[in-house]
């Protein structure tokens, strides 16, 4: 037999578990190295510590990890040694404790909704998936001791939930990977057997289930269906629980103790759905064979996704429409198909609430609603932020008020729209009468923007970067070529702040992007700052188009308290830095996790959400509703039919329990 790569050795406080990772050590006829979480100093316990010292051999060497979020370099660093890291508790309660996340009473705003909490705590995820990672690489065995704290009564305070609540879901991450899995009670090992997904829970009977949005009807192909697999990992998350009659939390401290500082597991940010928080396996096993969109490039009557049995399209079409058709279903957004009391997976705004520095600034603007909003000083911060002139800015009262400010101010005569693509801009385009092609995106080439396929006869084109709903970022070069004298290309950039930092956003000006015709640029807050109630973002052109498009609507864009978020916005370059990134590490959780889901064909993304396209035949939203789960339908989007779906990322609890309910609606339709 092989020798584990991963062994997972739970046990709550005195069980014994350390005494077993030991043996399991020993027992490797190697050298050990022994990774030590527990803080040293004051806060630490010095007598357990040298407890602990005087059990292991003197040829063991040990390593202090206190302080320390590296665990993938501690391990890799460990070369063909054995790696013992005790305790994975210890090493949470440390890092919290730095990042002000553990020694927090739940008195006043919780500090994980900050930018610094909500970074603390996607390092934390970061570096537990990096610690799996950096374990199946290596031919030597690493063991990791966890902390049992799961099986005791709720922790009184919200700091110490935290900790509860980020130590069980790193458990579940190692131990969906981990070779062997054991549980030490009273000094006894129990192994682990690798565990298999629970049925799915039906709806209660007393509870009507949701009812389905209203959406385009679209026809569908049957391609083969194929089996689905329900994914092993328990998906379900706890209760948060504020128990009154539970115990006191303990006196803030580095590394609580699991038998004063315990709970079951819940969402670390208190309730609901739509908190961020654990780690997941981010790794990718492959995804089945790509099909082409449905249509075939003709004039579509009714504006909805074509019948699924035409021949596939070419891989750059374009078709012209008609101006009378469809106008209901373009206006149809995710923020209507969330039937109540479901887990919404459909709106692609960021879960939680916004920033502190952002909701400072809202209530600073609210200080001064007595007066007429002015933009001059927001413009002039947005300006600087992009490098461009303060009269090539105007605030907006949320991005899509610039499509059809533009559309007004110039009226084309003849528009093409990169489709699937959010739909506001066609809308927009046919309200004053253009001539629509909708130029089709090919998902056998990842959706990629194809400069030769749009008419050149097209006196505006539009297109999303990255695109919604597929999440595809076209190179900055491909839409620069399509820049033509008398011509008007709009970026919708809507979801930006979701890219890296060298991502190269068009907002930000260059010298190289000027050329013939208009380049316009629609920036949003609402996605990344949570904020869509406010209605805050901008439109970055050239100051002559600037000043017709502030003509083309009232003369105040926005209100005051949004000015002053976008005023704030503007003067932190890297306000969504961190957000981005743990966005980027939850995407990558939720991606490799539908495509362990067979039949089920899921793009890669660079925004807050994934395209997925389940089997034909199976109706994934209705299901999904039954089970409590809101995902958006694509019916309303050019080019996809009801096969595909649009699922925002959240967090690594919510995506399994989102997995599980689609491989069950799709393996009851199979069998049906």
């Amino acid at each position: 037999m092989s020798t584990p790569r991963l062994v997972l050795v739970l046990g709550g406080t005195r069980s014994g578990k350390s005494a077993v990772a030991e043996r399991l050590a020993a027992a490797a006829g190697g050298p050990v190295r022994y990774l030590a979480t527990a803080p040293t100093g004051p806060t630490g316990d010095p007598e357990r510590i040298a407890s602990h010292r005087a059990r292991r051999p003197s040829t063991w060497t040990t390593v202090e990890l206190s302080g320390s979020v590296d665990l993938a370099g501690a391990v890799r660093d460990a070369g063909g040694d054995t790696v013992l890291l005790d305790g994975l508790g210890a090493w949470l309660g440390g890092a919290l404790h730095d990042a002000g996340l553990l020694d927090d009473g739940g008195r006043g705003a919780d500090p994980a909704h900050a930018l610094d909490g909500a970074a603390a705590i996607a390092t934390i995820e970061q570096a537990v998936e990096g610690l799996v990672a950096a374990a199946l690489a290596r031919t030597a065995g690493t063991i990791v001791v966890g902390e049992e704290a799961g099986m005791a009564p709720v922790a009184g305070d919200r700091g110490t939930r935290r900790w509860v609540d980020l130590l069980g879901t790193a458990h579940q991450a190692l131990a969906a990977r981990a070779d062997r899995v054991l549980l030490v009670v009273a000094g006894r090992a129990i192994e682990l057997p690798a565990g298999d997904a629970p049925a799915a829970i039906a709806p209660s009977a007393t509870t009507p289930a949701p009812s389905a949005p209203v959406v385009v009807p679209a026809t569908s192909g049957a391609p083969e269906r194929i089996a689905a697999e329900v994914p092993t990992d328990d998906p379900t998350p706890a209760d948060p629980g504020t128990a009154s009659d539970a115990p006191p939390g303990a006196s803030a401290s580095r590394s609580p103790a699991p038998d004063d500082r315990t709970g079951p597991a819940a969402a670390p940010r208190d309730a609901g759905p739509d908190r961020p928080h654990g780690a997941g396996d981010a790794t990718d096993p492959g995804a089945p064979p790509l099909e082409s969109p449905v249509g075939d490039g003709t004039h579509e009557p009714g504006g909805a996704a074509e019948p699924s049995d035409a021949p596939d399209p070419p891989a750059a079409s374009a078709a012209p429409l008609g101006a009378d058709t469809g106008l209901l279903a373009l206006r149809l957004h995710g923020d209507r198909m969330v039937p109540e009391g479901t887990i919404d997976f459909a709106v692609n705004v960021v879960a939680g609430d916004p920033p502190g520095w952002a909701t400072q600034a809202l209530q600073a603007g609210l200080a001064r609603v007595g007066h007429y909003p002015d933009d001059r000083a927001a413009s002039a911060a947005v300006a600087a932020r992009h490098a461009r002139p303060t009269d090539g800015v105007l605030p907006l009262g949320g991005a899509a008020e610039g499509f059809w400010r533009l559309a007004l101010a110039v009226r084309p005569r003849r528009a093409a729209v990169l489709v699937p693509g959010f739909t506001e801009a066609e809308a927009a385009l046919r309200s004053v009468g253009a001539e629509i092609v909708r130029v089709r995106r090919d998902p056998a080439r990842d959706w990629a923007l194809e400069p030769e396929a749009i008419p050149e006869d097209c006196d505006l084109v539009a297109l999303g970067r990255p695109e919604n709903p597929t999440g595809t970022l076209d190179p900055r070069e491909a839409i620069l070529r399509l820049r033509r004298p008398g011509r008007t290309i709009l970026v919708d950039e809507a979801f930006a702040d979701f890219l890296p930092p060298d991502a190269d956003a068009l907002a930000d000006h260059r010298p190289d992007d000027d050329g013939p015709g208009d380049l316009v640029v629609l920036r949003s807050l609402t996605k990344a700052l949570a904020v869509p109630g406010v209605r805050a973002g901008y439109v970055l052109a050239e100051p002559e188009l600037v000043e017709r498009l502030r003509l083309a609507g009232p003369p105040w864009t926005c209100p005051t308290p949004a000015l002053e978020l976008l005023r704030a916005y503007a003067e932190r370059p890297d306000a969504c830095e961190r957000i981005a990134a743990r966005t980027a590490a939850h995407r990558d959780d939720l991606l490799a996790r539908l495509r362990q889901i067979a039949g089920v064909q899921v793009w890669e993304s660079q925004a807050n959400f994934l395209l997925a396209r389940v089997p034909a035949g199976i109706d994934a939203v209705t299901g999904l509703h039954a089970r409590g789960i809101a995902v958006r339908p694509c019916t309303t989007f050019a080019g996809l039919d009801d096969r595909f779906v649009r699922i925002a990322v959240r967090t690594p609890a919510l995506h399994a329990r989102l997995v599980q309910a689609l491989a069950a609606v799709i393996s009851e339709a199979e069998q049906a």
